[in-house]
Parts: structure tokens; sequence; C-alpha cells
């Protein structure tokens, strides 16, 4: 008898599963940030056609006094989502949309910095920020 109880809760428990609606991505932005290519710029003598020739195209350029500084960004994000409401589009004519999830990424920021005569300078590896803690238990 306690048998039948268990493997009718674990049907009814694998169909709902199955019968949510579930997501999961993985969104990759630019080519991961590499160190190494940094060593073939020579503060002084590297020109802007070498830095991109190394690193390629900067996603934003940006002009102040003491010259320029292009940034190039690497983002890697992993989020999964359920959707209870998806179980009522069986019964409703409009699904409502009752989603839970979590998801994390990174995005580093590389910071080149010009000389205001168009030569390389320095650079920076900008880390990604520490991620919001947030306890539900408030005690």
């Amino acid at each position: 008898m306690c048998s039948k109880k268990v493997i009718l809760g674990v049907l009814v428990s694998l169909s709902v599963i199955v019968l949510t609606g579930c997501d999961f991505r993985r969104v990759v932005v630019n080519n991961p940030l590499v160190a190494e290519s940094l060593e073939r710029l020579v503060p002084g003598q590297s020109t802007v056609q070498d830095v991109a020739r190394v690193l390629g195209a900067p996603d934003e350029i940006e002009e102040g006094a003491q010259g320029m500084v292009f940034r190039y960004r690497y983002g890697d994000s992993k989020t999964m989502r359920v959707n209870f409401g998806w179980l009522l589009r069986i019964f409703l004519p409009v699904a409502p949309s009752m989603n839970l999830g979590k998801g994390e990424g990174e995005t580093y920021i590389l910071h080149v910095a010009m000389r205001p005569n168009l030569t390389y300078d320095h650079s920076v590896i900008q880390p990604p920020p520490d991620p919001p803690h947030f306890g539900f238990w408030p005690f």
C-alpha cells in the first residue's frame, strides 16, 4: 500500500516537472580577454593600428585630455528559469507568467590607455564586481 503512494507521488512529481516550462540559457559576449596578447604592445611605440591588430576593434572609445581610452568587454552569463504558469495553459486561454529563476554573470572590462600622440600607454583589466548578497531569511 505504501509503495503505491510512493510510486504515485513520484509520477505526479515527474509529470509536474515535465509539464513545467524550464529555460536554461548561456550568453557569451566577445572573446575572452587574454593578458598574453598585451605583452606584444610596447608603451610609447605601439600605435593605434597595432592595438587594433592585437586586440581587435574596441567596444567603446572615450577621448580625454590625456589621450584616448579603448574599452574591451567580455561577458559570460548563465541563467535558469522555471515558469510555473506554463501548467495553467492547459486550463486557461492566457498563460500567466509565474517565473522563478536565478542567474549569474561575469563581465570583465579591459581599459587600454593611449597617449595624445596615439601610441599605447598602459592597460588595466577591471574584474567583475562581487555579486550582491541577499539573505531571504531575516534572522
